[in-house]
């Protein structure tokens, strides 16, 4: 007997199921352009994901902060002094510790199984990967900080406030000097790669009407927000990106943006970087040799770093919207107000009740010319950081109110569209 062959295309069980098969392919190819492009920018290629590499990174990351607090068992006294030969041995392994953790982030994110799904799970690019790892890196330093001040705080504010020393205070001043110089370069590499997602998605977008921003597509993706930044400004043309300050930046037509261009063009960061990482780390936990006391509430104003760095991961991850995002930015403002515009007033009250001054301004005025200056470069970034988030939260508080229909329409009609630049998009002169 012959068995009775299905038929290819027609009616029957086989054609039906070849026909749902299409039609289940063809909808799993019709993506959102934002999802595309990021699974793109992140490399998720297909394959087993194996990371092995990710391992070695951390484990020179512990092994270097191991050696760093295994040198300082051998100091008998609180108080004695950190050698000059000790010191750099202590800023070379920060160089290994940080540089190390940024390695095995950024290699857990892109090669392991676990780091790819995440990836896909957001819609991470490359950019956004060198972002979140850069926030982690930033927040575990900052806990570093708080917690050897808070220690630094309670051994040496009982004995004196001016006077007394602790060599924990030195010890990190040289370990963590190695991050703000580390940190510089981490932040030109986000930087130039938000730079490279960017013309990417310019190119890919070229010709079927979508609009980047970003380095992400305008839209929503998973019901959620794509466009803006971290701060929550958004880009006024297709042809900028916004940082970490809400700045916007212009994308310079050959692509590129050289380090020292970076550095020039964000003064304030570097300017707060370099300060701290060499005199505000160095020269005045080395030289001066006393008043740690002070210097340990410097170090506990980091309290408030990783909120802020959680907000800039949140963000990111284009979870604005989650209750999560807006308690973390309520306790953001509340740690920052308190950890870094509070702190220096109430720093320079306790200190004038310590030499018995008239009033806290006849203490401030009693100090020398380059402590005042370099309380002012300490101090005023700080204002200006809050008054950005201050601006953040009232546009997430106190949205401002939607046009009508009607006008939106009229706008769009009265608007004369410009043609995009073949050379920006093609990223050539």
């Amino acid at each position: 007997m012959q068995q009775r062959r299905q038929p290819a295309n027609g009616n029957g069980r086989g054609g039906g199921t070849t026909a749902a098969v299409r039609t289940e392919e063809q909808q799993q190819q019709q993506q959102p352009l934002s999802q595309d492009a990021g699974a793109k920018e992140a490399g998720s290629t297909p394959g087993k994901a194996t990371g092995r590499g990710c391992y070695f990174s951390l484990a020179f990351s512990i092994g270097s902060m191991g050696l760093a607090c295994g040198s300082l068992w051998q100091i008998p006294n609180s108080s004695d002094r950190i050698s000059l030969q000790r010191g750099l041995v202590l800023t070379s392994l920060g160089f290994i510790y940080f540089v190390s953790l940024t390695d095995f982030c950024n290699k857990y994110l892109l090669e392991t199984t676990h780091g790819q799904r995440f990836r896909r799970k957001y819609r991470l690019m490359m950019s956004d990967v060198l972002e979140i790892t850069n926030k982690i890196v930033s927040a575990i330093q900052a806990s570093f900080s708080f917690f050897v001040g808070l220690i630094v705080c309670k051994s040496t504010c009982t004995k004196s406030f001016v006077y007394a020393s602790h060599f924990l205070m030195e010890a990190y001043g040289w370990f963590g000097t190695a991050y703000f110089m580390y940190d510089i370069w981490s932040m030109y590499k986000v930087h130039t790669q938000k730079i490279a997602d960017k013309l990417h998605l310019l190119r890919i977008t070229k010709g079927q009407g979508a609009v980047v921003s970003n380095g992400h597509a305008n839209g929503k993706v998973n019901g959620k927000s794509a466009s803006g930044n971290n701060n929550g400004s958004t880009p006024t043309n297709l042809h900028e990106i916004c940082d970490y300050d809400g700045a916007c930046v212009q994308i310079p037509k050959d692509g590129r943006w050289d380090f020292l261009k970076y550095v020039v063009t964000h003064p304030v960061m570097m300017i707060h970087h370099v300060f701290i990482g060499t005199f505000g780390l160095l020269v005045v936990t080395y030289i001066r040799g006393g008043g740690h006391c002070i210097y340990s509430y410097m170090f506990m104003m980091e309290f408030s770093t990783p909120f802020v760095s959680l907000r800039s991961i949140l963000s990111t991850m284009r979870l604005k919207d989650s209750r999560v995002y807006i308690a973390n930015g309520l306790l953001m403002l509340a740690t920052f107000f308190v950890c870094r515009v509070c702190m220096w007033p109430y720093v320079m009250w306790r200190y004038s009740l310590a030499i018995e001054a008239a009033s806290l301004w006849s203490a401030m005025w009693g100090l020398p010319r380059g402590c005042l200056i370099s309380i002012a470069i300490l101090f005023l970034p700080q204002l200006y950081w809050f008054y950005l988030m201050v601006l953040g939260a009232l546009k997430v508080f106190l949205p401002q109110k939607r046009r009508p229909p009607n006008a939106v329409l009229s706008a769009k009609s009265a608007a004369v569209p410009t043609p995009t630049p073949t050379a920006l998009i093609n990223g050539k002169n």
